[in-house]
């Protein structure tokens, strides 16, 4: 149990960190070719992870589909939507909606996939966790279609998204080298981030300076590369439902950097909001989570 305690404190910290870099190199670059670097960064780390632990790179090419699914899933799609949407609002407010995950798990797993035992406290948990996602974005902002509500549903969407492929995960690819895997569908994303990112901007015009390149070093390494290995780790280890409780931690991380490293401001509403969510998130996980071992 502590173990996974760990990993999710570590995820939390890589993952939410990368919100606030995202930001701080939205000053000097395009929002695709941030997220094409940093994935090109962490291909480059895990490539050589795998290759000096010896890991089966050739054995599991055989999974190139799962490998395609995890990275339109899991990394592409959220990662455009999320530096789309960070143009909209606050590193601090985009990581709070990342807690629809654990939402969107409960919703599937539960109501479509009936995997997970449906529990009064769980539907109870899902309705306070949208409501505190409606507090923290602001009903003002809802009613009228502000760019905060733009950026809030870009990247809401993105997090659906990768709730669905925490759930696929396990069933395309179980027992497969969490490193190997990694390396595999990074691979993969960095090829699809790099054609977008051609296609919607001008990557050669991009102005290299020493802090965003730093910037994508630490995101594609840290952020990215040891997140994501860890992140499926656990996943393989205990499950979508306990893994998606490290969302319940990104916020926090989030909002601290944000106002240390940005200067960025939270509302008592949004705070409360923000609390509401986390009950809401804690009720949905509750049964699971003193289950887990």
């Amino acid at each position: 149990m502590l173990t996974n305690i760990l990993a999710l404190c570590y995820i939390a910290l890589a993952w939410g960190s990368a919100f606030v870099l995202i930001k701080l190199n939205e000053e000097t670059m395009g929002p695709l070719v941030i997220q094409a670097g940093r994935c090109t960064v962490g291909f480059l780390a895990l490539l050589i992870i795998s290759i000096v632990l010896k890991r089966d790179l050739a054995g599991h090419a055989k999974h190139w589909f799962a490998w395609l699914v995890f990275a339109i899933l899991g990394i592409v799609f959220l990662w455009v939507v999320t530096a789309l949407g960070e143009e909209y609002i606050t590193a601090g407010l985009a990581t709070v909606m990342v807690t629809v995950s654990p939402l969107v798990t409960f919703i599937i797993t539960v109501f479509f996939l009936r995997t997970e035992r449906f529990s009064v406290l769980g539907v109870i948990g899902l309705i306070l966790g949208v409501a505190g996602l409606v507090l923290v974005v602001g009903i003002h902002n809802i009613l009228g279609g502000s760019s905060i509500l733009i950026g809030s549903l870009l990247i809401i969407s993105g997090f659906s998204a990768f709730a669905i492929n925490g759930i696929i995960a396990p069933r395309l690819a179980s027992g497969t080298d969490p490193i190997a895997s990694s390396t595999y569908y990074t691979g993969f994303a960095t090829v699809i981030l790099w054609v977008i990112a051609f296609i919607f901007e001008d990557p050669m015009s991009t102005k290299l300076t020493v802090q965003n390149m730093t910037t994508e070093i630490i995101m594609g390494v840290f952020s990215f590369a040891s997140g994501f290995v860890v992140y499926y780790w656990l996943l393989n280890r205990a499950g979508p439902f306990f893994s998606s409780m490290t969302f319940y931690l990104i916020p926090i991380v989030g909002i601290v950097g944000g106002f240390l490293l940005l200067g960025e401001k939270i509302t008592m509403i949004q705070v409360g909001g923000m609390l509401v969510v986390f009950v809401g998130v804690y009720l949905i996980n509750r049964v699971k989570f003193k289950k887990e071992p």
